[in-house]
């Protein structure tokens, strides 16, 4: 049992703050459980108090609930189990919930919660499950003001919506006003020094993080200082957008083209182009570089109009392939026209894409890497906003660590690999093609862009010319 608590500075912080959402934590031993436990109880003698903790799965869970054990000790609280409720003297009851149950986001729908602490929120891949999840935490007793506790460390499958939620809005510690619906939010940042309590009585715990500096320097930002520029798990970590992207431009019509599609109707259709250079190097080798110069993309409308919009936006006749979801040649139940036939008949052809997931993240790793000059072998334009934003919010499958997770706004990664599958990538580095004739290469595009537009690379004896 324990018999007091006292919170330290941060956690008093995120504990009086009044906002509809908060977001507590980044680093890793904030104190960030304990703060959520203590929060819960700011209304528990209230008989009609209505509160509901989400953890990831059923272990954490269960941790969670032999830690509130100790605490909730004191005000009488008895635990009742399967699922567990915790229901104090005065009528007020805590339910518990993992999101690994079926239905997970929509199983509270029409309840009422007046408090809910979600644990590593960034285990939500997307944003609409989070809201359908708080569209339960509302208040029809005055006295009772709905409100939200979630804590996270940076990483996991909803990485990228949770910071533009929260961390992006507003600086830390400073409140957001939402102007779609006038309801605020806060993120408060917390690491370890903001823990004394497990400073002093596990002074190892920070050298094992500190450790982690020498051998992975990006991960003892993420756990040690919090930083959501990187993160625990990031699939593609060789990616920068100061070096992967560069300004828009439309390439010369002769230049070879490939299109990579994935289909979604409710989930995102994604089209993206890209135009193969071939660049010549001083001592004779000679590899390919792509720049992916146009995405079509969104949600709720029929092969017809994307075969339109692609149409009308991109020179159609100039691509050599364009390389499509395997799902889209499947025929449906009733032996109907194929997703593919229907583009076809637009007059948009398209040719089944290599589904080896593994091996087509392995060529998209590849060809993000570095050629000899100095630049990545693929660049993307600032026009394909969404596939710059999505990319490094991929993560690692925990079941099958050398895959994505497809909880995750995978559209725009898998267009890019069902592309790049089907062109050949070569290794300069360690070779590349040596041309025994005077070889037939086009005047390379990089000399046609605007090199401003690489931020901080810095090229020598490279004549810049605007296309």
């Amino acid at each position: 049992m324990e018999e007091y608590w006292e919170p330290h500075p941060k956690q008093q912080e995120a504990l009086k703050r009044r906002e509809f959402e908060i977001l507590y934590g980044g680093a890793r031993g904030g104190g960030k459980t304990d703060a959520g436990i203590v929060w819960l109880t700011y209304d528990i003698s209230h008989p009609r108090f209505r509160a509901l903790v989400i953890r990831r799965n059923a272990d954490d869970l269960s941790d969670w609930i032999d830690r509130a054990r100790r605490m909730y000790s004191r005000f009488g609280a008895d635990f009742a189990y399967r699922p567990t409720e915790i229901k104090f003297p005065s009528g007020a009851i805590i339910k518990t919930g993992h999101l690994k149950d079926d239905n997970a986001y929509g199983k509270y729908q029409g309840h009422e919660y007046h408090r809910m602490v979600i644990e590593e929120l960034n285990q939500i891949p997307q944003e609409k499950r989070y809201l359908q999840l708080i569209s339960s935490c509302r208040s029809t007793i005055p006295e009772l003001s709905p409100q939200i506790f979630a804590t996270t460390n940076p990483g996991g499958a909803g990485h990228g919506w949770v910071k533009k939620r929260f961390v992006d809005v507003a600086p830390p510690n400073t409140s957001f006003t939402d102007p779609k619906n006038g309801l605020t939010r806060i993120y408060i940042p917390a690491t370890v020094d903001d823990n004394p309590t497990l400073k002093n009585n596990d002074p190892n715990y920070i050298k094992v993080l500190d450790s982690l500096k020498e051998t992975d320097e990006e991960l003892w930002k993420a756990w040690r200082l919090g930083s959501w520029d990187t993160f625990a798990g990031q699939f593609f970590r060789e990616f920068r957008r100061d070096l992967h992207t560069c300004k828009s431009f439309m390439p010369l019509s002769n230049i070879p083209k490939y299109g990579g599609v994935d289909w979604g109707r409710i989930a995102p259709f994604v089209f993206l182009a890209g135009a193969f250079d071939v660049v010549k190097l001083d001592d004779g080798r000679v590899f390919h570089r792509v720049w992916i110069y146009k995405e079509i993309d969104g949600t709720e409308k029929n092969p017809k109009e994307w075969a339109d919009e692609i149409k009308h936006r991109v020179g159609i006749r100039e691509f050599i392939k364009i390389m499509a979801d395997p799902s889209m040649f499947t025929l449906g139940n009733d032996t109907s026209i194929s997703i593919a036939d229907q583009f076809k008949k637009e007059g948009v052809i398209m040719k089944r894409a290599s589904n080896d997931r593994i091996g087509g993240w392995s060529v998209v790793h590849d060809w993000l890497s570095i050629a000899p000059d100095g630049l990545p072998y693929l660049i993307i334009t600032e026009e394909c906003n969404d596939l710059i934003v999505t990319l490094p919010q991929l993560v690692h499958d925990e079941k099958k660590v050398e895959d994505v997770d497809s909880d995750g706004p995978d559209h725009w990664g898998d267009a890019l690999r069902y592309m790049l599958k089907h062109v050949k990538w070569i290794d300069a580095s360690s070779g590349g093609v040596h041309q025994k004739e005077a070889p037939k290469v086009r005047e390379p595009m990089i000399t046609k862009i605007d090199f401003d537009a690489f931020g901080r690379i810095k090229r020598r004896k490279r004549t810049i010319r605007p296309v």
